[in-house]
């Protein structure tokens, strides 16, 4: 029996999920998301920090007495935290460093486990004392708690760490020091450990019995777990590996379309992933105090947030308390109007140029018998489609009828009263504040809504993607997007050329919010308008998508949190599944959209039933007469999704050839627009 027992600590009484510097971005990654805007310039970014931090313990390490290259971990973070701050005076360095430190305790809490082999194979070795013996820049202290945390305490508790003491193993000194501390020889003494010349060469030069524990498949799973800090794209490909996996053994029960959506949902994944992502790591930067999912998608987004983060942290931070917000265009709009003018109805007509006035009033949610009257005395019809209705004669005169102005103020009254009580009940007072608001997309109007509504608050909206802004943006308003956005000059623009399909994936089965009414005990309830005929394509394709989705997540959750992942790291990958579903998209996809009967009763005033496609007389015919137009701009307004056309089976190939051009067509004229927009010349067209 030997007289004295040590062992090493990392890689061989307990090993990591991760690269060890993992710790370290973690720190920083928190830094870079709770105190950006204190942040100098250079170090915004979290790697930035990371690449300063390490800069530090080389600078420290060449003058570090005795050589042997140790240093102060809180010297290191006091030094850091100087370096990477603009000058102030309201950080508390020293407090911080604290909270970083602990933060990145918790960390190896989270994120390390004790070797599987290490307890039956330290038995072959007695000893009268047992120690841990670690070149580790964090006390003894704390390697006592990981021990513990583990139950490796039983066996060895006390020990001793380099930072300690300033010496190594490295150098040889913490033998030394050890041997004087506990009056060993290094016959007594047999020690156990993984690094080659730190555990074995050097205490074999002192006479120690030197032990290497190095199990080739724990050994092996270190070196690839360690290769994802930089090599992101094999943590992806594992991940995507391990979930798949995951997938076949859920889906035993499930056959056909059903387990071709889950499927679908699984290797769709990171899109949301990174969108989640995205959103948690803007509102800490933003430091919004409540985080609001718009309905119907929001339904969605807020479950994909709940399993990716369970405990509501990220990198050690607390994000922003949640809520689900049933809101829609039609409640918010009437709500939102400055007053009744031809002018402060562009914000419709500028999506929707070609609108007849029952579309208008279902818009509005007015009654049309309640305005039947006033329109045959300025001589409109309800029915018909009226083109520019800001020019229209007809109309400006209408917007001039105090009888009408009067019916659609009182509409927007009521509708703000109500709608200013929900959000009350919400948490959202009308006093100055930050709040995040979460939607799918595509150019933001609920929140432009929301904005005149709430003047004192800014809103931060956070979007997969956004499309070119038709209107003037409020100036409480500000709009970013994990994806493309036609707003700047970026990449993945194509993408939303066919935004719909993600809208089918992303939809809540619980219908659109109408209005708002007032219950037995005054509180405002939401009413929603819920569609079987719509609902038929959730049951029997989206919700099976979704779950696949929730069930991926869960597993993304744990290497998010371990592998420091960020949301620019996933938007390529994110993006290219996007381009993936839209450009290649699975048969049962197909189906399920050419199905779909959607609402579109805010500015169209109904709903479009995608499997009703225009003929392809009525294409032609379309070209002439304008009563035949309606339904065909309809179509191409709903269905700009080409790859989904030639995938239908219930076309013939002329008929698809027909109905590719009108949308190419459309979307040419659409891109045209887009494009003089960002020089600033209006189109003659």
């Amino acid at each position: 029996m030997y007289k004295l027992k040590t062992i090493d600590v990392w890689d061989t009484l307990l090993r990591r999920k991760g690269h060890p510097d993992l710790s370290k971005l973690v720190s920083a990654r928190y830094i870079s998301l709770r105190h950006n805007e204190e942040l100098a310039t250079p170090f915004k970014e979290h790697w930035a920090i990371f690449r300063e931090r390490c800069a530090i313990e080389g600078e420290l390490a060449t003058i570090a007495p005795d050589g042997d290259g140790e240093y102060e971990f809180y010297d290191v973070l006091n030094r850091l935290l100087h370096r990477i701050f603009k000058p102030c005076d309201f950080i508390e360095y020293q407090i911080l460093a604290q909270r970083l430190a602990n933060l990145e305790f918790q960390f190896e809490l989270r994120h390390t486990y004790p070797d599987p082999f290490i307890s039956s194979f330290c038995r072959e070795y007695p000893a009268e004392k047992t120690l841990f013996l670690s070149d580790f820049y964090m006390p003894a202290k704390h390697i006592q708690r990981l021990l513990q945390h583990h139950a490796l305490d039983e066996f060895v508790f006390d020990g001793i760490t380099s930072c300690d003491i300033g010496q190594n193993k490295r150098s040889g000194k913490l033998f030394h020091y050890i041997h004087s501390l506990y009056s060993v020889t290094p016959e007594q003494h047999v020690h156990i450990g993984d690094n080659l010349h730190s555990d074995v060469i050097m205490p074999q030069m002192l006479g120690i019995r030197a032990i290497h524990h190095q199990p080739e498949c724990e050994h092996n799973k270190r070196k690839i777990r360690s290769s994802y800090l930089h090599d992101r794209q094999a943590l992806f490909r594992h991940v995507a590996k391990e979930t798949e996996q995951q997938a076949i053994e859920e889906t035993e029960n499930l056959k056909g379309r059903a387990r071709a959506a889950y499927f679908l949902g699984v290797s769709a994944a990171p899109l949301f992933v990174g969108f989640m992502l995205y959103i948690a790591e803007k509102s800490l930067i933003d430091k919004v105090g409540k985080l609001f999912f718009f309905t119907r998608e929001g339904e969605f987004f807020i479950k994909v947030w709940q399993a990716l983060f369970p405990d509501n942290y990220l990198a050690g931070a607390i994000l922003p308390e949640i809520d689900l917000l049933e809101i829609s265009r039609m409640t918010t709009f009437c709500a939102s109007l400055r007053e009744i003018t031809t002018n402060e109805m562009m914000r419709i007509w500028n999506a929707y140029p070609t609108q007849s006035m029952l579309a208008f009033l279902k818009t509005l949610g007015l009654e049309p018998e309640d305005f039947t009257e006033i329109y045959e005395s300025h001589g409109l019809s309800l029915i018909d489609d009226v083109i520019h209705p800001w020019q229209n004669d007809r109309v400006r005169t209408l917007f001039k009828d105090q009888r009408f102005i009067s019916k659609v103020e009182a509409k927007r009254d009521h509708d703000r009263s109500r709608i200013l009580g929900y959000l009350n009940q919400k948490g959202i007072k009308a006093e100055a504040n930050k709040y995040g608001v979460v939607d799918i997309g595509w150019r933001g109007t609920i929140q432009d809504n929301l904005a005149y509504l709430l003047p004192d608050c800014y809103l931060f909206g956070y979007y997969l993607g956004l499309q070119r802004f038709l209107n003037q943006q409020p100036l409480n308003c500000v709009k970013s997007a994990f994806g493309p956005d036609a707003n700047k000059k970026t990449n993945y623009l194509n993408l939303l050329v066919a935004v719909s399909p993600i809208e089918m994936l992303c939809n809540s089965p619980n219908g659109s919010v109408t209005h708002y009414e007032l219950d037995k005990k005054g509180l405002v309830i939401a009413k929603r308008l819920i569609d079987t005929n719509e609902n038929s394509v959730h049951e029997s394709f989206v919700t099976h998508f979704q779950q696949g989705v929730f069930l991926a997540c869960r597993t993304w959750a744990h290497y998010v949190d371990c592998h420091i992942v960020t949301s620019s790291e996933l938007r390529d990958y994110g993006c290219s599944i996007w381009n993936k579903l839209v450009t290649r998209p699975i048969d049962d996809l197909v189906d399920s959209y050419a199905s779909l009967n959607h609402n579109e009763v805010f500015g169209f005033g109904d709903f479009f039933n995608k499997q009703k496609v225009p003929t392809i007389w009525k294409l032609c015919r379309s070209l002439i007469l304008r009563n035949e137009r309606r339904e065909v701009i309809l179509y191409l307004r709903q269905v700009q999704w080409v790859s989904e056309i030639w995938a239908r089976k219930d076309l013939g190939f002329v008929h698809k050839s027909f109905l590719s051009f009108f949308v190419k067509f459309a979307l040419l004229y659409k891109f045209t627009k887009l494009l003089l927009s960002f020089i600033k010349i209006r189109p003659i067209i």
